[in-house]
């Protein structure tokens, strides 16, 4: 009788891996067609370059910190607020050209970060802020 639960429960696992392998299979041929898809949106946005590229970079760079926020579970805090508009007013700064020296946006930007952590002190960590700071430098 064991015997039989044990061959029965290796013909499940086969199934098991059998599908997994359809899946792999489908998750493969949809990130292939993703980065097809990417790679043409990115010829184009390069080939066309001045504000639309701009604009497109300034949208992945605020994705991509959504989603390194999201990491921290901080995407929605006051810190987070700060560093979106520290990025928009650099995009804007590149656009316009308002701003000579990009290090005094940072330094104000690192000033104000520190500003809400002293402020708010229990709820973050020294670790998030810097390490919110280096994010948002690095987009």
């Amino acid at each position: 009788m064991n015997l039989k639960k044990a061959i029965d429960a290796y013909n499940k696992r086969d199934r098991r891996f059998g599908a997994l392998k359809k899946r792999r299979n489908r998750m493969f041929k949809t990130r292939l067609l993703s980065g097809i898809v990417l790679v043409i949106l990115a010829i184009i946005l390069i080939v066309t370059g001045g504000d639309v590229l701009l604009f497109s970079t300034y949208i992945i760079s605020c994705i991509g910190m959504f989603e390194l926020y999201r990491i921290f579970k901080i995407e929605k805090s006051l810190l987070a607020y700060f560093s979106y508009a520290a990025l928009l007013v650099f995009y804007c700064s590149l656009r316009w050209q308002f701003l000579d020296d990009k290090m005094l946006l940072f330094m104000g930007y690192m000033i104000m970060l520190m500003f809400v952590y002293v402020l708010s002190y229990p709820k973050y960590r020294a670790k998030t802020a810097h390490g919110i700071f280096f994010l948002a430098y690095f987009m």
